[in-house]
């Protein structure tokens, strides 16, 4: 069993001049939502064009995102925490999106609702056999059976459906090839930071521990 972890920037900046698809699913109509949202990055100030993980969503792997589109939505995230609109940590959160769980090349789970690239220590504490609250909605449900880790996406569990739709509804994940996949994350995230702190001193924006605000959280991580 291969499995990956991927981290995820999810980017959302719907402009009202521009009309929303009234097709959904965006996965099955993936043309016309990646068409909108690429309009809505223009018209908001993106200099480089996005490139989807899944054509038509809007969620971004790191590595795809161009230094410039990083800078642009860094500055924006933190527009109101440095113009002293609100006080960190209380008001602030990490950049949306989440990670998307890939076993032997197939997608099995994108992040839901509320995601954030903080939840990482979700999967890292999982990894590590001890369940983990989950802010994501809707979430799944977790067990842990023999060196195995149990995902069931059953809508009944669930007020809302999961989007995309699961391929499966029970997930069977090695648990050790987990813990492997969330430490390859972390790299990741830790490129991340890098390119944060770079952003933050080129264009003196002076935030303190930016790695710890837009991704970690500002937690004590371990």
């Amino acid at each position: 069993m291969t499995v990956e972890l991927i981290p995820v920037l999810e980017v959302g900046y719907n402009n009202p001049g521009i009309p929303t698809p009234d097709k959904y699913p965006y996965w099955e109509y993936s043309e016309v939502w990646t068409i909108y949202n690429s309009d809505c990055y223009k018209k908001a100030g993106f200099i480089d064009d996005f490139k989807p993980y899944l054509e038509g969503s809007s969620f971004y792997r790191l590595h795809d995102i161009t230094n410039n589109n990083l800078t642009k939505l860094t500055i924006d995230h933190t527009k109101e925490l440095r113009e002293g609109e609100y006080k960190r940590p209380q008001d602030t959160c990490s950049f949306s999106g989440g990670y998307v769980l890939r076993i032997d090349g197939e997608d099995k789970y994108f992040p839901q609702c509320c995601g954030e690239l903080s939840d990482i220590k979700y999967w890292e504490n999982i990894s590590n056999g001890r369940s983990s609250y989950h802010e994501e909605h809707p979430a799944p449900q977790v067990k842990f059976d023999a060196g195995k880790i149990i995902f069931n996406f059953s809508t009944e569990e669930h007020d809302e459906p999961f989007q995309p739709t699961p391929p499966e509804i029970i997930l069977s994940v090695d648990r050790l090839e987990l813990k492997k996949a969330v430490e390859k994350a972390i790299i990741e995230l830790q490129n991340l930071e890098q390119r944060l702190t770079k952003i933050n001193e080129v264009e003196k924006l002076n935030i303190d521990d930016i790695g710890g605000l837009l991704i970690w959280d500002n937690t004590n991580y371990e």
